[in-house]
């Protein structure tokens, strides 16, 4: 579409409006002069469509173009005459305003999409069903789907409000009994309790992103809400670094059966924290043990009615973790597996889970005309009590 014909188009929107206008205010004189001009304004409009059509194909005689060719030129005019469709359609759901020049570009969309009903050009999709919505202007963000495991529930997380501190824990030995008392003998001192402090000191962890005012503006989803969302999974991210991290150094013990997990639950752990455990392992160590069967061939988990798909072992929780998160070993082949109560082994000191803030004027914001969204994190994790958890290796080769 030339200039020229762009100008005629909106000129007729133009007067149009006007002709609505005069009607509203009952100027029916005016309106129906009005509509002479905008007569004939649409026969002008329509000699000028001739014209440039006859120059087109004039030309594409001139230079002997073949139909191949000549396929591709219309099929290109077409594509750019879809793509500024689609930008106007856009901004009309976002209820912005329409100029005249663009309203000239619906009608020339209208316009051969009215023509193309019956599939006569094949460069128009779907007939004037194009005229309300363009070919497949789908914006929406799809999120993929993918196992995101909050490790943090596993654990003990402490809210602080300072910014260090400590905590003191009881030093457990093997308690020895009293001794016996002989009649007016005096009382033997004891040996007292023992306690050793556990110091946290938070650390700040975070950054910021960039977003253009433009796409803010632009786009026609809400990119803040899906931002949003991304930050705080990014921020369980970093948690579960954090506890898997702290997990790995401790001493590890190497389980070559279920006899050796039986052994952890029976006699490592004390009494008190195996009932309380649970067996967590990443998706390789759960593969290996929900296809152990006994010498009947019944399996040696069991199913957890209490969640679906979920399974017991001695009546502990089997938590599986995705292995990206806590990888195995491939060069020894063996699979990490925590067999007690994490939330007596380890503590998250946390100011908060995180704090998100946006400026439009700070940092480079205002210079670069861009929303920065700034992420913290304060947190810290230590161990607590060590005894109460086995870091297992279990042979899966």
């Amino acid at each position: 579409m030339t200039k020229e014909l762009r100008a005629l188009l909106a000129k007729l929107e133009q007067m149009r409006t006007e002709v609505r206008s005069m009607l509203a205010e009952d100027k029916t004189t005016e309106a129906k002069v009005k509509m002479e001009e905008l007569r004939a304004l649409q026969a002008k409009i329509e000699l000028q469509r001739e014209l440039e059509d006859e120059e087109h194909n004039g030309s594409q005689r001139g230079t002997r173009l073949d139909p191949e060719d000549r396929d591709n030129l219309q099929s290109r005019e077409d594509a750019e005459l879809e793509t500024e469709y689609r930008s106007i359609f856009l901004r009309g759901l976002r209820r912005r305003s329409i100029s005249n020049d663009m309203r000239s570009v619906i009608s020339e969309y209208e316009r051969r999409a009215v023509l193309n009903e019956g599939e006569t050009n094949p460069a128009i999709p779907d007939g004037d069903l194009s005229i309300l919505v363009p070919k497949d202007v789908q914006t929406r963000i799809n999120n993929v789907v993918r196992s995101l495991d909050d490790l943090s529930q596993f654990i003990n997380v402490v809210p602080v409000t300072a910014l260090s501190g400590s905590r003191v824990l009881e030093a457990y030995g093997t308690m020895t009994p009293f001794e016996d008392l002989s009649e007016y003998a005096p009382v033997e001192e004891i040996d007292g309790p023992k306690f050793r402090p556990v110091d946290y000191k938070l650390k700040d962890r975070g950054g910021f992103l960039p977003l253009t005012s433009n796409l803010l503006q632009d786009t026609d989803q809400n990119l803040l809400a899906y931002i949003t969302d991304w930050i705080g999974r990014k921020a369980v991210v970093t948690r579960n670094t954090l506890i898997t991290t702290l997990l790995n150094t401790l001493t590890k013990t190497d389980l070559v059966d279920f006899d050796a997990i039986k052994r952890v639950l029976n006699v490592t752990l004390d009494p008190a924290i195996s009932k309380t455990s649970t067996i967590l392992t990443n998706q390789d160590g759960f593969n290996w043990m929900d296809e152990q069967k006994d010498t009947n061939g019944r399996y040696l988990l069991t199913d957890d009615i209490t969640q679906a798909g979920g399974k017991l072992f001695k009546g502990r929780r089997i938590a599986v973790v995705a292995n990206r998160y806590l990888p195995s070993d491939t060069v020894t082949e063996k699979a990490p597996v925590f067999i007690g109560d994490l939330q007596q082994a380890i503590v998250l000191f946390s100011r908060q889970f995180y704090e998100l803030a946006s400026t439009t004027e700070g940092g480079d914001a205002w210079r670069r005309r861009t929303t920065e969204l700034r992420t913290i994190m304060r947190d810290d994790i230590q161990k607590w009590d060590t005894e109460a958890v086995v870091f297992g290796e279990l042979d899966i080769a």
